[in-house]
Parts: C-alpha cells; structure tokens; sequence
C-alpha cells in the first residue's frame, strides 16, 4: 500500500508538471484575434504565418495551374485586395489567384493567399457573389483560422508526447487518442466557416456590395451539392455548415444588421458579360479520356492505360491504379535533364535497386529505360521507369507494382509504357473545350423556350443551376443569359 501511494504522488507530481507545461504555453500563446477582438490560443506570430503560406503557395502552384486569361486575374486581384483592404489585417501580402479547375471551391492559405476556381466563377452570377466568396476566404485569413489550428495541433500533440515520454503505459493509447482530437477540432472547424461567413458579410458591406447575394451563392452551392449526387456524410463529420444552414444564417445577419441595403451594388450585368468565352467543365486541351485511352492534344502525345485500371487526369501527372491497389503508373515530365543522365539519378537513389537498363527507343523516339526494385514504408515494389524524349519535352512513365504482384502486372506495366506515341488524329487534335456564351434576351423567354431557341450541351437542371433559375423558371427581357457550347 505504501508502494502504491508512492507512485500515486510521482504520479500527481508528474500530471502537474504536464499541466504547469501547457499552462505555460496557453499563456504564452493567448492573443487578441485581430477580426474578432477576442484572446485566444495562437502559438504562430505572423511572420511564421506569411512564412508558411508562401512555402504552401509553392506547392499549390505544382498541383493546381492558374486559369490563362490575363482579365479575369486581374479581375478577381483588383476585387480581392479592394475587400482585404476594409479587413482587420490590410497590411498582409495578399494574394488572389484564379486556378484552372471545373470544380467549384475557393480556399486560403496562411498569410493572404487567396484560391478561387474557375468552377465557382462560372456558377456565380453577380460581382457582389464573388465578394461574398473572397470575403469569406479573406476571413479566415483575417480571424488567424489556419494558425490557430496549427496551435490547439502543437499543443495537443506537445500534451500527448508529454504523456507518453512519462507514462508509458499511454504509448497504446496515443493512435486512438489523436484521432479523437481531429474529431474535436472538426468542431472549431464548422464554427471557423460560420465565422468567415460573418466577416465575409462584413467585408462585403463595407465595400459596398450588397450581402443578400450571398443567399444566390448558398443557394448555388446547394444545387451544386444536390446534382453530385454523393451521399452526405454526417454532421459531425463534414467540415463545413451545409448549404441551407448557411442559407439560414445569413438571413439572420441580414435581418439584424440593422442596415439600408437601398443602392448597394450587386453588378450583374458587367459580372455576366465578363464570363463570355470562359472555359466550362473539363478542358481537354489539357489531355483527356476516352475510355483507357489519354489524349493531349496541346503536348500532342496518346497512351493507353490497362483495362481495369482506374485513371486520373492530374495537373502535374497522369497516373492510373490497378483494381487492387497493388500497381500504380504515373506520366509526368521530366525536366531539362537529358534522358540517359535522369535514368542515372533515378537509379542511384539510396532506396532503389537497379535492374536490366535499355536505350532502345519506343516506337521511335529516344528513351532510356530499366526494371528497378524499390524499398518503400510500404514494403518492398518492384517495376519499370523509361525517360522518353518527344517534341522538345523529356517525360518519365514509371510503372511499379507490389512485389507479389508484380508479376501478375508486368505485361500492363511493360504494353503501358510501349503505348506512349505521338498524336496525329487530326479530330483528337482539334479537340476544344464547351465553353460560356451569354446571350441577351431581346424578349422575355422561360427557361425551356431559351434551351430550344439557343441549344447547350449541358442538361436543362446544369442550365438553370447555372443561371440561378429554377428549370420551369423565366428571364426578363434584357436579361444576359449563360449557354454552354462546344
């Protein structure tokens, strides 16, 4: 008993000194949220956040490519720094970038860097929409949301490493333990959305938009959702309010705003207008599917994955996975490096394991290739890597699979890298992508006598969600209406 009760107290002893440890730090981190007013946790100065955005810009800018259209950036910059300039924190770097992706989003980084897709661009119908998006990215940039939980992160990890060094008998427990603390911080997260929705709504006023737009936007994302298809998952898993909750808060802003909304702006003609020619859904300029086999008609090559694999078309590489997940092929170029040098460098690698090596060309251009084994944390693959010289490019195919599978999928690894060959169909060439045409309405028209008279290749329900209409709804005379062409 005298034993236990020893133990008892080095035990207190040492919980008090975990807890005078992050005691300390809390303390040490507690400032004023420059959006809110209010103290909170925040371990990250704002040096280290700006730091920490830019390295993070650098790597969306090898993931997600810029929309090429010199007006809309210019656009959204002079939008985006007009609104950052009525926030809390006007003297960050900021940042807008419209990023060439059909999927409807918009995101920050730490320190001013702003994200908006050409996706939500298209779907959107008044200037006084995309303030209310930017706002919202701009207030989590504002409101510290990235550094604050980057902290309550150190701190919980800090906390559970100071558990485990000092009681070992919690090291079982740690695994289970952190992934109770992302459930945790999925709460902050959902009241982080709603908070960026409220400076969002107060940005947007200030510079003169009117924020009942930012019903159109959630109605809009709403639709969106809808016509996905997906499966919600549950509330406590989801980061973000739904729609119709955001739909229901905004009111309540509006409603107690106290505020004449008379004469602020809303600029739907000029925003409408602008969309004219803008690239909708996926641009296969930039490579495409046509079953298992990938077309790029701007780098003007084709190969074809195995059947059964399933593909992606990323922005730095295209790559496809085997049913099983036990084999992956990757596409992607290679840099300036001559070919013969890149396999050399690749080769040498501490963890991989040299095979047979060829310079026999595929189906006539210059190529270095060679079989590899490699050690992964995963386990030990094994496969296939060639650097292929076309068209003034190198490319890298790399081809691996488990080492219990590789023999299976060494035929597809081998027939994959053997399928790449210049593109010369002519209608693979000349592929273009659908595109936004507004047609003014020299009479009032409803929704179906437009498609009749002015046909898209979208479906009537993407027409409307794309108009902000419902499909047995009408426009005025006058009204700028969206089609989608090819």
């Amino acid at each position: 008993m005298a034993y236990h009760a020893r133990q008892a107290r080095v035990g207190d002893r040492v919980r008090h000194r975990q807890l005078a440890v992050l005691a300390c730090l809390v303390l040490a981190g507690c400032a004023v949220n420059p959006a809110t007013g209010q103290k909170e946790l925040n371990l990250v100065s704002e040096s280290q956040e700006i730091a920490l955005g830019m390295q993070a810009a650098q790597q969306v800018s090898t993931q997600m490519g810029p929309y090429q259209d010199s007006a809309w950036s210019a656009y959204v910059s002079r939008l985006g720094l007009q609104l950052a300039a009525q926030s809390e924190r006007p003297q960050l770097p900021w940042q807008f970038t419209v990023v060439d992706d059909p999927a409807v989003n918009a995101f920050a980084l730490p320190g001013g860097f702003i994200y908006i897709t050409r996706g939500i661009l298209s779907n959107m119908n008044s200037e006084a929409e995309l303030a209310g998006v930017l706002g919202h990215e701009i207030g989590h940039v504002t409101a510290r949301h990235s550094a604050t939980q980057m902290s309550r992160a150190q701190l919980a990890q800090l906390g559970l490493g100071l558990g485990t060094v000092l009681r070992p008998d919690m090291a079982q427990y740690a695994g289970v333990v952190g992934a109770g603390l992302q459930l945790l911080f999925l709460k902050y997260t959902r009241d982080d959305e709603t908070q960026a929705d409220m400076l969002g709504f107060r940005y947007s006023l200030r510079s003169g938009y009117d924020p009942h737009a930012m019903l159109d936007l959630f109605s809009m994302l709403q639709g969106v959702e809808s016509a996905s298809g997906q499966e919600r998952l549950p509330t406590w898993a989801v980061t973000h309010p739904f729609p119709e909750n955001r739909l229901a808060h905004t009111q309540r802003m509006l409603d107690s705003a106290r505020t004449d909304y008379t004469g602020l702006t809303w600029d739907r003609e000029s925003y409408v207008q602008q969309l004219d020619g803008m690239v909708y859904g996926t641009d296969p300029r930039q490579g495409y599917f046509d079953g298992q086999a990938f077309y790029h008609p701007e780098l003007r090559f084709q190969v074809v994955f195995p059947t059964g694999w399933r593909t992606s078309n990323g922005f730095s590489a295209v790559t496809g996975l085997a049913e099983g997940q036990d084999g992956l092929l990757q596409l992607q170029l290679a840099g300036t490096t001559p070919i013969t040098k890149s396999l050399q460098e690749f080769l040498a690698q501490p963890s991989v394991s040299a095979g047979p090596t060829s310079r026999a060309p595929v189906n006539g251009l210059p190529a270095a290739s060679a079989q590899f084994s490699a050690r992964l944390e995963q386990g030990t693959v094994q496969g296939h890597v060639a650097f292929i010289t076309y068209g003034g490019r190198n490319y890298r195919l790399m081809a691996l699979a488990t080492s219990a599978q590789a023999a299976t999928h060494d035929a597809a690894m081998r027939g994959w890298i053997a399928s790449f060959r210049p593109l010369t169909d002519a209608a693979r060439l000349d592929v273009g992508p659908k595109r936004i045409r507004v047609v003014r309405l020299t009479a009032p028209m409803t929704l179906a006598a437009f498609e009749k008279k002015y046909p898209s290749v979208v479906s009537a329900d993407q027409l409307a969600l794309l108009n902000g209409v419902e499909t047995n709804g009408s426009f005025p005379k006058g009204r700028l209406v969206k089609r989608v062409v090819r």
